[in-house]
């Protein structure tokens, strides 16, 4: 593997989360899996550059005194296989329910989790 240095950092698919501050009048741009990097913009482009300019920040000075740097999960790391375990009740319910639509019950499941994420997008 090639040395985990600033370009291979700032390469990784970081999650940005972009929020209006009615405190500060601004638009707070964070980057999820880097506790306390954050910056801030009057718009949302501001904010967008400078929390890379925070993230560069960020990352020169963990690798200079040797912090750790939490990388974000990366979709080729997903097999799509979940273990999953439920009561005995549950697992009958689920299979009852899939059998009168029709379905697998890795069907069911995988709707009834798709229905949960769209709630938190």
């Amino acid at each position: 593997m090639s040395e985990k240095n600033l370009d291979y950092y700032l390469n990784l698919p970081w999650t940005y989360r972009f929020e209006w501050s009615d405190e500060d009048e601004c638009y707070i741009a964070s980057i999820v899996e880097l506790k306390g990097c954050m910056s801030h913009g009057d718009t949302i482009n501001e904010a967008a550059e400078m929390i890379q300019d925070a993230l560069k920040s960020y990352i020169t000075c963990s690798l200079h005194y040797g912090d750790e740097i939490p990388e974000p999960l990366k979709p080729i790391d997903f097999k799509g296989k979940i273990p999953y375990r439920t009561t005995p009740d549950k697992h009958y319910r689920i299979a009852k329910r899939a059998k009168s639509l029709g379905i697998s019950i890795n069907t069911l499941i995988d709707e009834a989790v798709e229905e949960k994420l769209k709630e938190t997008a």
